[in-house]
């Protein structure tokens, strides 16, 4: 489907009806002590007072049973969320009861056989979404709050939550407004010239809007990566000790060790929580001059697996007591933008000291003993930034800096071209198609696609 102004009224996705009155569990599968059951729509009220058998006060917890034909099923509190002051905008109920799974399930059909139907996954946020409770960020920032992996995650969440990533996208917006305004005056009246004061305040602000949405762009990135597990590659030459390494750190055998060059020839990865930290890391062929064809593949592998990482550990071991630059290179190549550490692998056995004539950091380390472990775990902390007393900015995923990216290709197009009466249509059509980049991802202007893909990433509940 083409791109819209989203109706919040009637523009639903194939699966969704406005007017259905969905109902699910709100925690998690399983045995707990406590569950909570969540409607929303123009029937919840009407329902829960049907099977409680009393009525409701907005906002007021009351403790009753759960009857259906005569049939107590459960006892528990309900409350109630009088529309549009709830989270969905909606007349919402929850019935907050046991947490056994049949008793759960016995819960859902009832309400089910009373006219609901069961939520889709993240149905309750798309609703809160178009009925204005919530832009898209907020909705977003909901579920990566759920799926945090650390607790700088945790933070940023919350502040895209809040609004913080919106409304540093809504000022910009309003920029490109104000100056779209003043562009298409001139084009209605295109008869008058076009003042040189006015063409310098053209280019001021367009100046302006490319260092705030470059400032914007550069903070999602780092929003982006809180929001997936970092990618630390080992790279070195046969037998140096990278699957050592990777098995120290995921504390179990992941990796076939042996005294054998070329044993490792794919990628084996594992991701491990470091202090609460996701990270992924990948341990790699041995880079070495060879003319097996697997061992090639994977070496290549390796060197791939290196371009897209966000840190690259070197390991040497007894074989090479100085570290240059130029070893160095020969292992990652230079395409990668990732953060390079020097790792000293096998100190137990070592006779000699390490020296470094390189500018990246030199940790000592043995897998057999644990040396330098520690150390190492607390350099690739602080190397991603991540421990959880440094300050966060807001969550972002990958198609928001995607967006970013779009809206600043369409930015440096009406930079690239002098302002006048002749290229004043194109630079109004590019900042139309800034706008635009922008909006999609608050949602103001997005497609039904686009929010069926979001929506069905979300757990049922939510």
């Amino acid at each position: 489907m083409g791109d819209y102004q989203v109706d919040r009224e009637c523009r639903y996705p194939a699966y969704m009806s406005i007017s259905d009155t969905i109902v699910a569990s709100a925690t998690a599968p399983g045995r707990g002590a406590i569950s909570i059951i969540r409607l929303s729509g123009d029937n919840s009220l009407r329902i829960a007072e049907a099977l409680a058998g009393k009525t409701f006060t907005p906002r007021l917890a009351t403790f009753g049973k759960l009857i259906s034909d005569g049939l107590l099923i459960d006892t528990g509190v309900w409350i109630y969320f009088k529309g549009p002051n709830s989270f969905t905008g909606e007349d919402v109920v929850e019935f907050q009861g046991h947490g056994g799974p049949v008793v759960i399930q016995t819960i859902l059909r009832t309400i089910i056989a009373q006219g609901a139907r069961l939520a889709n996954p993240g149905e309750f946020s798309q609703r809160a979404f178009l009925n204005n409770r919530i832009d898209l960020t907020q909705a977003e920032a909901i579920s990566d709050l759920i799926n945090a992996t650390s607790v700088s995650a945790v933070k940023a969440a919350n502040q895209s939550l809040s609004g913080e990533f919106a409304n540093r996208i809504h000022a910009i917006v309003a920029e490109l407004i104000h100056l779209r305004t003043q562009i298409e005056a001139h084009i209605d009246f295109p008869d008058e010239d076009i003042d040189p004061q006015n063409l310098r305040e053209f280019s001021d602000q367009l100046t302006n809007l490319h260092h705030h949405l470059q400032s914007l762009k550069l903070a999602a990135n780092e929003g982006a990566r809180l929001n997936r597990a970092s990618d630390v590659v080992l790279i070195g030459e046969p037998n140096v000790g990278k699957s050592s390494l990777l098995n120290a750190l995921a504390n179990e055998p992941l990796a076939i060790v042996t005294n054998i060059p070329g044993t490792t020839r794919d990628l084996i990865r594992h991701d491990l929580l470091l202090d609460g930290i996701e990270l992924r890391v990948t341990d790699t062929a041995g880079i070495r001059a060879t003319e097996d064809v697997i061992e090639t593949e994977g070496i290549q592998r390796a060197r791939n697996a290196i371009e897209t990482a966000d840190i690259a550990l070197c390991l040497f071991d007894e074989r090479h007591h100085t570290i240059t630059e130029s070893l160095v290179n020969r292992l990652i190549g230079d395409t990668t933008s990732a953060a390079i550490g020097i790792i000293r692998t096998k100190n137990d056995i070592q006779s000699q000291p390490t020296i470094n004539q390189t500018n990246y950091p030199l940790i000592e380390i043995s897998a057999v003993s644990g040396s330098g472990l520690n150390q190492l775990k607390d350099w690739l902390l602080n190397e991603l930034n991540l421990n959880s007393n440094a300050e966060t900015p807001f969550l972002a995923r990958e198609r928001h800096v995607i967006q970013l990216a779009i809206a600043l290709n369409y930015l440096h197009q009406a930079m690239s071209q002098p302002v006048n009466l002749e290229t004043i249509d194109l630079l109004a059509e590019d900042l139309r198609l800034t706008q635009n980049a922008l909006s999609e991802i608050t949602g103001s202007f997005t497609s039904d696609d686009l929010l069926g893909s979001i929506f069905s990433t979300f757990c049922i509940g939510k």
